[in-house]
């Protein structure tokens, strides 16, 4: 019985050929395609030098073609808008995941770099509050003011 293979592309069933150890992707062209771009990111991921050719490459090219970007831009304006859009969306997440963050830890908007309450001498009193702090590489205190 001959043995079979589905191919990882387009997930049709085909004879293995005998000659290919390890077949993963038919001879359809889209799929020869899938199977370059996914050994194309294997190697960009996993091979070092590959990495730095890759980059180089590009590199070398963006010399070669200082203006292209700009002028793609300028001739794709809905590209733009999808980039803008895109954008919004990605922003908006991260205001959401900082607002959890802030609900969820301790924090005083009132710190040392806004204007203190008034000019004198204060003692500082530390607070065990780090488990709750926002920033790890402050120290959380309680100021009494001494003289004013």
């Amino acid at each position: 019985m001959i043995s079979t293979f589905t191919c990882l592309h387009c997930g049709c069933t085909f004879p293995c050929n005998p000659r290919a150890k390890d077949q993963k992707y038919c001879n359809a062209k889209e799929c020869r395609r899938a199977s370059r771009r996914a050994w194309k990111n294997k190697s960009y991921k996993t091979n070092k030098s590959y990495r730095q050719k890759c980059l180089d490459s590009q590199k070398s090219w963006r010399e070669k073609n200082p203006g292209y970007q700009k002028q793609y831009r300028k001739d794709h304006p809905d590209y733009i808008a999808g980039c803008y859009a895109s954008q919004k969306v990605r922003y908006k997440k991260r205001r959401e995941a900082d607002q959890k963050a802030i609900d969820k830890n301790n924090v005083n908007r009132n710190t040392l770099s806004s204007n203190p309450r008034r000019d004198g001498v204060y003692k500082l009193i530390p607070v065990d509050g780090r488990k709750n702090n926002v920033n790890r590489n402050t120290i959380v205190v309680r100021m009494q003011i001494l003289s004013g």
